[in-house]
């Protein structure tokens, strides 16, 4: 059976306003009851209007019921209000309150301004017995309801963090949980975590499909070319144009050797093999190649050896590129230094070079190698010159 999902937000909201709307609703009957037995203090009110509805109405006094007197007899006001005014505790239109035999008394002493008549005496009474006290509802109100509040919050955080273990042990274990997920957004989650785990693994599939294809169809071959070079070189009748055409050739398959092991090792998202090497020596491999009279190189090497995790073929596929580049941008001669931390590769440029930031395949092979090899480089490209700085670490 598939269970409903919601979003968390509803299933908070929801509770929290369910909870919210009953403690109004407690709150307006506490409320209503203070306010039937003048527990909010509105008594005052009450006695101040009958003060003056008798003296707008002129009706005849004492008006008397079950619940309150009007007079301006002493004679017929109870002892204790008596009491309570000769000994001076009842101000002059202000409302006191006296508490005798069971009874709360409201009394107010009504006299109007600049007058010389006696007083208006109007009384309030309630039976103790049925006006309780409003602070214990208060407390059991509040009391209550913190209860309902804490099972809330106990209960939510307990299921959210019921789902938040499924999801880690999904994350974790990739073992798809029993019950789907209450809440949308972590049913979402899923959803975009196993998509995301579906294309590592056609990803994981494409690597080794590479590998194979790298290995087999372009590596098988490479052997073959250089197994009939060897065999070529090993004649001694050949002409002497030959000897030219072969040693082409053989630069031609070493390169495109290396090349194919850099790709392979550039394409894969398992940790590549590096071997700790002085990088000087790479550097001086690559540009024997590329130093010839039309464009010359200039080699400033750091005067010590500069040891650095290196995966060769990706190292000479960089430096290539960048020779390359440079190639492309400037003119001779190229200027290629190397410190202990970076390496720097700056020509002039020639006027007829393109105006181009280098947004090609050489500089997104570097930007990918320099990924790979966890260094950072920086292409700075003037009217005048060519500057390529790659760091040998990440930040810059």
């Amino acid at each position: 059976m598939i269970k409903a999902q919601t979003s968390m937000i509803v299933y908070l909201s929801s509770r929290i306003t369910l909870l919210m709307l009953v403690m109004m609703l407690c709150w307006l009957c506490v409320s209503k009851y203070g306010y039937e037995f003048a527990l909010d203090d509105s008594a005052a009110h009450y006695l101040y209007y009958d003060a003056q509805q008798v003296q707008t109405q002129q009706p005849d006094l004492p008006i008397r019921d079950e619940f309150k007197l009007i007079t301006r007899s002493h004679a017929q006001l109870p002892d204790e209000v008596v009491q309570a005014w000769r000994a001076g505790h009842l101000p002059i239109n202000e409302v006191s309150l006296l508490q005798h035999s069971g009874l709360d008394t409201y009394v107010l002493p009504w006299q109007q301004p600049n007058s010389n008549a006696s007083p208006l005496f109007v009384l309030h009474f309630f039976n103790q017995q049925d006006t309780l006290p409003i602070t214990p509802w208060l407390v059991l109100l509040l009391a209550t309801f913190s209860l309902f509040a804490l099972y809330i919050v106990i209960r939510s955080t307990f299921k959210i963090n019921k789902q938040i273990n499924s999801l880690t042990e999904f994350v974790n274990t990739n073992k798809q949980p029993g019950d789907i997920s209450k809440f949308k957004e972590f049913s979402a989650f899923y959803e975009a975590l196993k998509l995301s785990r579906q294309a590592e693994h056609l990803a994981q599939q494409r690597e080794r499909l590479l590998s194979t294809f790298l290995s087999h169809e372009v590596r098988t071959p490479l052997t073959q070319i250089q197994h009939g070079i060897a065999r070529l070189q090993q004649l001694d009748d050949l002409p002497l144009e030959a000897v030219e055409v072969l040693v082409t050739l053989e630069q031609a398959q070493y390169r495109l050797r290396d090349t194919s092991s850099a790709v392979l090792a550039l394409w894969q998202q398992a940790a590549i093999e590096k071997q700790q090497i002085d990088i000087k020596t790479v550097i001086k491999r690559v540009a024997v190649r590329f130093d010839c009279e039309h464009f010359q190189i200039a080699l400033k090497l750091c005067p010590h050896e500069v040891i650095l995790a290196l995966h060769i073929p990706l190292c000479e596929l960089l430096l290539t590129q960048a020779i390359e580049n440079s190639q492309q941008h400037g003119q001779s001669p190229l200027t290629i230094e190397l410190t202990a931390d970076a390496l720097t590769l700056h020509n002039t440029k020639t006027t007829q070079a393109h105006s181009t930031s280098g947004t090609g395949l050489g500089t997104v092979l570097i930007q990918q190698i320099c990924t790979r090899l966890d260094w950072h480089h920086k292409i700075i490209s003037t009217e005048q010159d060519y500057t390529l700085t790659i760091k040998f670490k990440a930040l810059f």
